[in-house]
């Protein structure tokens, strides 16, 4: 195995390491595993052959790869420990998620969650939303992440999508923290993806959290698109009568030009005076209260004018 790592030519030596792997004994793991280690000390980085290293390991013999893993965490890393679990999830999800949940605090259990959630979207979509939305909120968090980023990454967006919309309604931290995955992923798809899903999606229960709502707003734009649509559809649908310029005021700060522009093109909108009202307010915030005055003259509500002129 030294020698395969010692060719030149990088196919042959991935084609001959693989080849070398699929006679792999349990007995030839912490051989190979110092072997790795050696390489890694001189500065010769295999990270291909070492995910097939430890994802192999975790198919012969995933306890003895476990105990290894956990006796030499350091040289083992972070890369070693999801590619371990993501194999052992694929296999044998009933005894990667035992080893998880024997972990207690232990430092790994970050680098744990992600293999063990990447081996579960990919084997078994469902077993994995079932599995993240039992864990307390933080880990479910990041359970959640790494579930909705294995389903974007195999089902591709749309499939993602149709998946995403099946999700149980029981689970509202997973499906509010896939939908911002979601939302990421299409802020690099073609623009309008963001603002084509959120508009889709306003009845869900996360669409109904300002939290998320200033999320997709951020996200439209990233995409290329104007939030303003979609904000003032917000507005209709989920009003806050205790906060009517909560929303306008944080999207106007990411761009008051889009704000204008929008209020502009539609000044009979019944949104029109509180996006005009945001702007003002994100101005006076940004210490221009020379735009912020004009803006405010446009403003004909009593109470929309006394809540955008407050500091």
């Amino acid at each position: 195995m030294k020698g395969a790592l010692g060719h030149g030519l990088e196919s042959k030596r991935l084609e001959r390491w693989m080849a070398l792997l699929s006679s792999m004994e349990p007995g030839d793991g912490p051989a190979i595993a110092a072997l790795l280690d050696e390489e890694k000390a001189a500065g010769r980085q295999f990270g291909v052959e070492t995910m097939a290293f430890w994802q192999t390991w975790a198919r012969v013999d995933a306890k003895g790869a476990w105990a290894y893993a956990q006796e030499h965490a350091d040289a083992v890393g972070k890369s070693g420990v999801e590619s371990l679990l993501k194999s052992w999830a694929f296999g044998d999800p009933a005894g990667a998620k035992a080893a998880f949940a024997e972990l207690g605090e232990s430092p790994l259990k970050e680098m744990v969650l992600s293999g063990l959630a990447h081996g579960l979207a990919e084997s078994d979509p469902a077993a994995a939303v079932d599995f993240a939305s039992g864990l307390p909120e933080g880990l479910q968090i990041d359970a959640a992440v790494h579930v909705c980023g294995s389903i974007i990454s195999t089902m591709g967006n749309e499939g993602a999508q149709a998946w995403f919309d099946k999700l149980p309604a029981d689970s509202p931290i997973f499906n509010k923290e896939a939908s911002r995955v979601m939302m990421e992923a299409l802020s690099r798809s073609e623009p309008g993806a963001v603002e084509k899903f959120a508009f889709a999606r306003l009845d869900q229960q996360w669409a109904t959290r300002p939290a998320e709502q200033n999320f997709a707003a951020s996200m439209i734009m990233r995409n290329g698109g104007s939030p303003w649509d979609f904000v003032a559809a917000v507005m209709e649908k989920h009003p806050r009568p205790d906060a009517p310029l909560a929303l306008t005021v944080w999207v106007a700060n990411l761009s008051p030009k889009l704000a204008i522009t929008w209020a502009d093109a539609n000044p009979d909108h019944p949104a029109a005076e509180r996006v005009l009202a945001g702007a003002s307010k994100a101005f006076l915030q940004r210490g221009n209260p020379e735009q912020a005055a004009i803006l405010l003259e446009r403003v004909t509500d009593p109470d929309l004018r006394e809540r955008a002129g407050r500091e």
